[in-house]
This record gives structure tokens, C-alpha cells and sequence, in this order.
């Protein structure tokens, strides 16, 4: 699959360890950890031109290892469109789910107000980084590692990315509440600040058919 435009922001916090692992638990991977913490990061992406077509996503990932490949984990992955859906769920095994989102990407400023189906608030987020984007357009891989059916499936991705801008801190989020992914994240106890915030204007990626290893 390839995205030839899409504009995203992420938030990357440290949370503790320990809270963090039953979002793991039973899935074959483990958690990359310094002193007790690990990264958790809540992206906003608005896909312009792909393969699959228009939608915007959100997206709550870990980095862990597995069978000594390091990788991302999404654990939780509204959408709003189905068609993306039934794509992601049936390619590489990620656990996409449909959602409303009211999203905005623009320079340094990122919001989003998203909602379940049934218009249950999920969470609100407001993203800033610093107005000034670095001169260069970075290249870079990762492994997408989703847990399957006795299995780990591992999806290759190649991106570009451009217009980057980056600040420590520089997100707020308000969870919702009775819903799993709010509570999901309540119950890690974010940092009030991330340790970083980055925006960037324009990413086009590949991603690669998905590779089942062996649990």
C-alpha cells in the first residue's frame, strides 16, 4: 500500500512500566523500557492521497520487541472511513475501529475531538510545536508488529517525511469517560506534558505485506 500525502501530528509521553503492561499482555511482545518507563505515543493523521482512499485515523502505540526485532505496536486505531477498516484488519492485523474525529493538522497546530460511533466522547487533544520546520525531508523504517492468532504478524513500512516541527511538551489532552480507549488511557496515568510533540506537513510511506512470525 502507499500513501502519497498525509499530514500528522504525535504526542510521545513516558509512562510507567508496570501500568503499561496489560496492554500487552497475551500478545507475544514486550515493552522497550528505561528506568520503569516506556513510550506511548498519540498520533493524529489526515490521509490525503492513498491507495485506500480519504480518512482521517488516531492512533494510541507502544514500541516492544519481539523475537529480537524492536517495532510499534498500535494498540488502539479509530478510523473514519470502513473501507480502511476491513483493509487494516484483514492486511496486517491492526485493530482499526470505526470513529468520528474531528480533525485539524495545520503548521504547528493540531486539534482533535474524537468520538465512538454512538457519539461517546473518547478524548480531545491539542497539539503546538514551535513554528519553524526543519530544512530536510527524513527517511526512515519501521516494523508494524500486530499480535494475530498464535501468531505476530510484522508489516515493513518506508516513509519520507517533510516539514517537520518539533517542541518538549506542547499537548493537551482531555480524556472522555466510559469509554475503553479513555479509560485505557486514564488508567496509565499520563504525564500532564509529553516529553515531546512533533507536526509534520507531508509524509508518504510504503507499507509492505505482513510476515507471520511465530509467537
Amino acid at each position: 500500500m502507499r500513501i502519497g500525502h498525509a499530514v500528522a501530528a504525535c504526542a510521545t509521553y513516558l509512562v510507567r512500566a508496570d501500568r503499561a503492561a496489560e496492554l500487552v499482555a497475551g500478545t507475544g511482545l514486550e515493552l522497550v523500557t528505561v528506568a520503569g518507563r516506556t513510550p506511548l505515543v498519540l498520533a493524529l493523521v489526515d490521509y490525503r492521497e492513498n491507495d485506500l482512499g480519504v480518512y482521517d485515523e488516531v492512533g494510541v502505540a507502544l514500541l516492544v520487541r519481539h523475537r529480537g526485532i524492536t517495532g510499534t505496536y498500535v494498540h488502539q486505531l479509530p478510523v473514519t472511513q470502513p473501507f480502511t477498516l476491513e483493509a487494516g484488519r484483514a492486511l496486517w492485523g491492526l485493530p482499526k475501529w470505526l470513529a468520528r474525529a474531528e480533525l485539524s493538522i495545520s503548521g504547528p497546530d493540531a486539534t482533535c475531538h474524537l468520538a465512538d460511533e454512538a457519539g461517546r466522547h473518547v478524548l480531545t487533544a491539542a497539539l503546538h510545536t514551535l513554528p519553524w520546520r526543519l530544512p530536510l525531508r527524513v527517511p526512515g523504517t519501521v516494523t508494524v508488529l500486530a499480535p494475530g492468532d498464535g501468531e505476530v504478524l510484522a508489516s515493513p513500512v518506508r516513509a519520507r517525511i517533510g516539514g517537520i516541527r518539533v517542541a518538549p511538551g506542547g499537548a493537551r489532552v482531555v480524556l472522555g469517560s466510559g469509554h475503553p480507549m479513555a479509560d485505557e488511557l486514564r488508567a496509565l496515568h499520563l504525564p500532564r506534558h509529553p516529553l515531546m510533540t512533533v507536526t509534520a506537513d507531508r509524509i508518504a510511506f510504503e507499507m509492505g505485506p505482513a510476515q507471520p512470525r511465530p509467537r
